[in-house]
């Protein structure tokens, strides 16, 4: 192959940052005055780039010693012919002696030793690559960077502003120079939904191996050949985000209360989701009573959202039941979801427990507990046999409602002639929701000494009459008896 410029190709960016570039598309032409960028090795579309990336890092110019024995220019040219070889399939003619010894032992060295992988961009960076706003708002915010430059230098098209702030009213000229790490927010044209491109370019080191792509800016020219840097160097690079913008609509999102527990919830946590939008979440505190709204603005029309509660505020006193509305399209205007929360008092338990004691315990008859629970919810009897032994015996009732009076009352204590009882406990309780309360009925009981005890009626108590008669007689003999003694002394 003949005719074909063979060397480094100097270049200049906008701040007078000078590279050196090899060529590496052989088919396609370019010139003086030709705009690039940086791009990635994907975008270049061309083969064998590691090998070339093997190549510039280790022959001229960026290890100007190799090929040894050449002039700069003869070495540019080896290495350019080494190059082509890769991505072209070009050799060098036979009648390059000059040159083709050193472009052939550069090639197989890079066939050996390589390929190397792809150098890190130029790290100017603008995100998140793509924000959006409303219709007359502001998109963002974008963050610019540059590692290694104290500034940066954003711009945009004609007809699009930039701020440093998301309500639009700290305005950055286009071209400023701002901080590295700057925020920028993009404003579009009035009444227009076009997107706009928000361009960042700062002087930073870029390595060996990063190529440069033709920036489309040249009229009735569709293509130029791809560039690669073939040393180290520091020159502009550039990022850029795109700024959206949209018709918007707003969501009201209304939250009312019913039920008799209103205000005894706790704490409620409200979702909002609005797919790729993204989640809004609201928190209500514990207690409230009054109707709550809140309202997100400036939603793209079109969007579909819908709202769940994960947090009701439930609690251990009371139950919320949330009524939630179906998800809304957002369309211009005002949007609404609904969401009402029915609020009600859990029912609470009763545990009556009935204590017996006392050094009598046991010789008690029948004990009967009842237990009265509002209007008829709970009517029941608690038996506790005769004869039990000291002990504590629990009944439990359940699914109360709140605020209901429950009486507990004893009708038969178990008393007789051969116990006393104390009772304790009795008495009324209002159920509190949620929970469980506790009657304590504690029964006493001592044994009523026997010279105390009534005689018994009936056979039995006629048998111990005549026990007790027995009982005289043998008395008034032994005293008969004894009186006769002392008579014959």
């Amino acid at each position: 192959m003949t005719g074909r410029f063979a060397g480094i190709i100097i270049t200049e960016d906008a701040d007078g940052g000078i590279g050196q570039m090899y060529c590496i598309d052989t088919a396609v032409e370019t010139m003086v005055g030709i705009g690039y960028v940086q791009g990635a090795w994907e975008e270049s579309n061309v083969a064998n780039i590691g090998y070339v990336n093997y190549v510039l890092n280790n022959y001229y110019p960026a290890n100007p010693a190799v090929p040894a024995g050449l002039s700069a220019n003869q070495q540019a040219a080896a290495v350019q012919g080494a190059i082509w070889y890769f991505t072209d399939g070009y050799l060098v003619n036979t009648s390059e002696t000059v040159i083709r010894g050193a472009v052939e032992a550069i090639v197989a060295d890079a066939q050996a030793n390589g390929p190397l992988v792809e150098p890190p961009p130029p790290n100017v960076t603008v995100t998140p690559p793509v924000a959006a706003g409303p219709e007359g708002g502001v998109a963002g915010p974008f963050t610019v960077a540059a590692e290694g430059a104290a500034e940066v230098t954003v711009s945009v098209p004609t007809g699009y502003t930039m701020f440093a702030d998301a309500a639009g009213t700290v305005p950055i000229p286009s071209g400023s120079a701002v901080a590295s790490g700057t925020q920028v927010w993009v404003g579009g044209p009035p009444a227009s939904t076009d997107p706009g491109v928000l361009s960042a370019r700062a002087s930073v080191s870029v390595q060996t191996g990063n190529v440069y792509l033709y920036d489309g800016g040249n009229p009735g020219m569709d293509n130029a050949q791809p560039l690669i840097l073939a040393a180290n160097t520091v020159l502009e690079a550039t990022a850029g985000a795109t700024a959206e913008f949209f018709v918007p609509g707003d969501l009201v999102v209304n939250k009312t209360f019913a039920g008799e527990a209103i205000g005894s919830q706790g704490a409620i946590a409200l979702a909002v989701d609005c797919g790729a939008v993204g989640v809004f979440s609201f928190e209500i505190p514990a207690g409230a009573t009054a109707p709550v709204s809140e309202t997100i603005v400036d939603l793209p029309v079109g969007t579909v959202c819908s709202v769940t509660e994960p947090v009701t505020g439930s609690t251990t006193e009371v139950t919320v039941t949330p009524t939630v509305s179906d998800a809304v399209t957002i369309t211009e205007g005002e949007n609404v979801l609904t969401v009402a929360n029915t609020v009600e008092f859990n029912p609470g338990s009763l545990v009556v427990a009935k204590t017996i004691s006392g050094s009598g315990a046991g010789l008690q008859e029948d004990i009967v507990l009842h237990i009265q629970c509002g209007d008829g919810i709970i009517d029941e009897i608690f038996l506790i046999p005769e004869g039990t032994t000291a002990d504590t015996f629990t009944q439990l009732y359940q699914g109360i409602p709140a605020g209901v009076l429950c009486r507990v009352s004893e009708p038969t204590s178990g008393a007789n002639e051969d116990v006393t009882v104390e009772t304790s406990g009795t008495g009324e309780v209002a159920i509190l929701p949620g929970q469980s309360q506790t009657v304590e009925v504690v029964n006493v009981y001592a044994p009523v000494p026997y010279t105390e005890r009534l005689p018994k009626t009936g056979a039995d108590g006629m048998t111990g009459l005549a026990l007790a008669g027995g009982g005289i007689m043998l008395a008034g003999a032994l005293l008969v008896l004894g009186t006769s003694r002392r008579r014959s002394s």
